[in-house]
């Protein structure tokens, strides 16, 4: 009788010297480096890009103040644009998310807000799910394979070469056995997950802290529950062809049509139509004012500002006062729908969200952006400071143009500087839970079918 140890240590011996394991785990590494360097290559231009930004924004200042010498703040305030930076965090190398599609600058002037922040596509919170090869992406869509790869004959091979009837008749324990020849290929694939992640870890220069030992978790997790997965279907006890084919057949599944369907459900679900008819209403708000008569336009602006009511608006010319006061008129019209588009983007996330609960591979994905902030949450909470930062310009600015102060007498650079939202660690538990659910799931499901399908018992009577 062979014992438990010496089966294991064969085991381990013979999955070690197989081309799988050599293959596939160069194959990955080699993914995974270039990976890293896409994700470091992406955000590294962004972030060249904003620390250029206070360079770039005192030269545009100084242009336009000489430009704007001799005349009144009103006139040159029409000009200006004030940049508005969303700067990645130090995750975002790991997982890009939305970065590569929604924009980390926007530029605004004193005009009206809405038609100036919706330089990109907002409707979808699924978007480019499957999009850029970073680091996320090689764990996400391609460690899976490697995981099928390794586990899909772990039995279903010597049964079909014969030697499993040598091993269930020699072994001290037939579940022993297995649980020797799962292990060995747990081992590996853990220890090439932290291979990988360590080396993401110094390549991108992560920093040692909460959201690194999150992004570690949701990895483990993931590769767990890829790894219980096609445990769960070895243990049908069928064919190696078959234990793959299924196998790539839910990776296919699981990883491409279900977030396809996902995205079809979402549209349908809850349409956004505020994307388009804010920038419509603030225009029309803003275009309808030159054919009407100014007194209204100004009641409006001085129930916000009843300050500047000393400052009378002449009703038989042009006036700076009262052109900016239509401006703010117009983000007024689009205000309901504004407010509705953010609250419609709000539950679209939050749809998302509870469609990943039936899928690990979305629940991971959305999990790792949000560590990262680099979601569309992230992105609505950049667009919302925005908005807050063109309001305190706008009020900066509004005393001068009132007082038709000269372009050259006022402080140019003294407006309220741009404070980025900064890191926002948002809540992961939904996600954790969801790739928890589907392994502890799968995990005692395959218990299950080991035991109806391969027991000593089962082999010693058909014998």
């Amino acid at each position: 009788m062979i014992t438990n140890r010496k089966v294991l240590f064969l085991e381990i011996k013979n999955f070690l010297l197989g081309r799988t394991i050599l293959i596939g785990a160069i194959s990955l590494l080699l993914f995974g480096f270039y990976g890293f360097f896409h994700g470091s290559q992406v955000i590294g231009r962004q972030q060249r890009s904003i620390e250029n930004v206070p360079k770039v924004q005192e030269h545009h200042l100084t242009q336009i103040v000489a430009h704007g010498t001799g005349k009144p703040v009103g006139t040159t305030a029409y000009y200006p644009f004030f940049y508005t930076t969303n700067p990645a965090s130090p995750w975002a190398k790991f997982s890009i998310g939305q970065r590569d599609v929604n924009p980390q600058m926007l530029k605004v002037k004193m005009l009206a807000i809405e038609g100036q922040l919706y330089d990109s596509e907002l409707t979808n919170p699924l978007t480019l799910l499957v999009g850029n090869l970073d680091a996320s992406f090689v764990f996400i869509f391609l460690f899976p394979l490697l995981i099928i790869a390794f586990t899909y004959n772990a039995i279903s091979e010597e049964q079909e070469n014969g030697v499993w009837k040598i091993v269930r008749t020699t072994s001290e324990s037939t579940g022993a056995a297995i649980a020797g020849k799962l292990l060995v290929r747990l081992v590996m694939i853990l220890a090439t997950a932290l291979v990988v992640f360590t080396a993401a870890v110094l390549a991108l220069q992560l920093p040692l802290s909460v959201p690194t030992f999150e992004l570690l978790t949701v990895v483990l997790l993931y590769v767990l529950f890829w790894f219980v997965l096609s445990v769960l279907v070895i243990a049908f006890g069928k064919s190696s062809s078959f234990n793959a084919t299924t196998l790539v057949c839910i990776w296919i599944f699981l990883a491409i049509l279900f977030p396809g369907l996902a995205n079809i459900v979402i549209n349908n679900t809850i349409p956004v139509p505020e994307a388009a008819e804010t920038a419509i209403r603030q225009r029309e708000g803003y275009h309808a004012k030159w054919d009407e008569p100014k007194k209204p336009t100004m009641e409006k602006f001085y129930a916000a500002y009843p300050q500047y009511r000393k400052h009378p608006v002449p009703g038989d010319k042009f006036s700076p006062g009262w052109y900016y006061a239509m401006q703010f008129s117009g983000d007024l019209e689009s205000a309901n729908s504004s407010e509705s588009l953010f609250n419609k983007l709000s539950q679209r996330q939050t749809l998302s969200e509870n469609i990943a609960r039936f899928n690990p591979v979305i629940a991971a994905q959305q999990t790792m952006n949000k560590i990262a902030n680099s979601d569309l949450s992230s992105h609505i909470r950049y667009l919302q400071s925005v908005k807050a930062h063109h309001k305190q310009i706008r009020e900066y600015f509004y005393p001068f143009i009132f007082e038709e102060t000269p372009t050259e007498s006022i402080d140019w650079a003294g407006y309220p500087a741009y404070r980025p939202t900064g890191y926002v660690p948002e809540e992961l538990a939904g996600g954790f839970i969801a790739i928890l659910a589907w392994t502890v799931s799968a995990l005692m499901v395959s218990i299950i079918l080991f035991k109806r399908n391969f027991t000593q018992t089962e082999y010693i009577q058909n014998a």
